[in-house]
Parts: structure tokens; sequence; C-alpha cells
């Protein structure tokens, strides 16, 4: 099993994340659902270079769940 890595760009109300594998390879079709604590926004999916643009809304993302068969997140 691959690890997933996950890179965020907190920049403006709008980001760009980037889902990398333990090389530091991009992850395509992996997908990420952006959570807060009462709204589950719908998933969105990387691109070839790992990237996906999630929209910065109220309420405030608080949590990022990113999957992909045949990977697992890294252990703390």
């Amino acid at each position: 099993m691959k690890a997933l890595l996950l890179a965020l760009a907190l920049t403006s109300c709008s980001h760009n994340v980037f889902v990398v594998d333990q090389n530091g390879n991009p992850v395509e079709d992996a997908q990420i659902r952006p959570q807060a604590r009462s709204f589950s926004y719908p998933p969105v999916t990387t691109n070839a270079k790992g990237s996906a643009f999630i929209h910065q809304d109220l309420p405030t993302i608080e949590t990022l769940h990113v999957w992909k068969m045949g990977y697992q997140s890294p252990s703390p």
C-alpha cells in the first residue's frame, strides 16, 4: 500500500490542494472531501498534477479527507 501525503496552500479564500505519494509524485484521481463541523462539501478529484481546487466558503472548512484505492494515509 502506498502512502498519501497532503500539502495545502493556505493563502486565500480558495485553495489549490496537492496530493502526493511518499516519494513526492502527484496522485491523480484522488478524492478530496472538505468538511466543516456541521457540513460535508461534495468531493473533488485531483488532476494529473495531483491538484484540486477547493473553494473556501462558509462554513469554514476544517478537515480534508483524502482517499484513493491502493493508498493509505501515513501514521502520525
